[in-house]
């Protein structure tokens, strides 16, 4: 054993310090939190219970409760507002950037913190412009969850930039061990299906990926049952308000379909992660989150690069000194 390396037990134990010596300054007050995941993502939905869990440690109220804001013009000025971290600052997942600079321009006289982020742009008019609307906020706060992220927030951006580990360290371990099941065997090579896959193909040697599974979030490959009755309930929602006089009818339900999605998708969705990861034994895995619940279930993981470096740098960033962590190279 190498000296120099430390457990995984204790690689989070400190990747949670870390965030609370970074955050804790600034989560001084009662807070809304928004951006919230309402789509079939277990990593996202790990991020969002990662700060919950943080959240909670500070004592102070979630005046959103975690679910969906809707009356963003009864937001008052000296609340907290923050914004779920993730992998998609930049033009990648436009749509979600998007959201986040809504907000903020929205709410330019409120302290707003943005959670640990990783960026990526191709487009360099995007980043121009979304430099210009950012820097228009006095009390804005982005906060980077790896050191090229970091920099480069650093170098284009103009508001207090933090470093700080993803929000999914923030987790109570001991309650998504509870939910482990299975025979603890066998490889998985967790690959993701979309466009984060590198293009350069499957980097498993031949003979390690005939003895693996090959499988995506489970979740994601075919949808719980909870997801269509969130939808359903959804879709009801829209057609009830577009019907005169039932406005607050269409607010009931989808306030109902919030509260289900809060109670029980997201729940699910972790439930579900936890039993998938602990059916094996050695977890290689594309997904970012797919590697860091792996860590969180004290399991040995190696970690796969997408297809511009998130992964890469993330591992350089806070796990290269981890025990039974490796990143994989070809």
């Amino acid at each position: 054993m190498n000296l120099d390396m430390v457990s995984r037990v204790q690689k989070v134990l400190d990747l949670r310090r870390e965030i609370s010596t970074q955050l804790d300054d600034l989560i001084n007050r009662d807070y809304i939190l928004l951006g919230l995941p309402y789509y079939l993502n277990p990593g996202d939905i790990l991020i969002w219970e990662g700060e919950r869990d943080y959240l909670r440690s500070r004592g102070f109220r979630c005046l959103n409760e975690g679910r969906r804001y809707r009356d963003y013009g009864k937001i008052r000025e000296d609340t907290l507002i923050l914004l779920q971290g993730g992998g998609n600052f930049g033009d990648l997942y436009r749509s979600v950037q998007n959201e986040r600079l809504e907000i903020i321009q929205r709410h330019r006289k409120n302290p707003i913190v943005v959670l640990p982020v990783s960026c990526w742009y191709t487009n360099a008019d995007l980043l121009r412009q979304d430099a210009e609307i950012l820097a228009e906020h006095p009390e804005l706060t982005l906060c980077a969850r790896d050191a090229v992220s970091f920099e480069f927030l650093k170098q284009y951006f103009s508001n207090r930039i933090l470093l700080v580990p993803d929000m999914a360290f923030g987790v109570e371990v001991g309650r998504l061990k509870q939910y482990m099941t299975g025979d603890n065997q066998g490889i998985l090579y967790l690959k993701r299906t979309d466009k984060e896959l590198a293009s350069n193909g499957p980097p498993l040697r031949a003979k390690l990926l005939a003895a693996a599974e090959v499988r995506d979030w489970p979740d994601m490959e075919s949808p719980p049952k909870c997801w269509g009755r969130f939808h359903r309930l959804d879709r009801l929602a829209d057609e009830v308000g577009e019907r005169r006089g039932l406005y607050r009818l269409s607010l009931k339900i989808m306030q109902l379909a919030d509260w289900y999605y809060h109670r029980r998708c997201r729940k699910q969705l972790i439930l579900h992660g936890v039993r998938f990861l602990s059916r094996y034994r050695d977890i290689y895995t594309t997904r970012l989150h797919g590697g860091i619940l792996s860590i969180l279930l004290d399991k040995g993981v190696t970690i796969i690069d997408n297809s511009y470096g998130k992964n890469s740098n993330f591992f350089k960033t806070w796990l290269s000194d981890t025990e039974g962590v490796k990143l994989w190279k070809q």
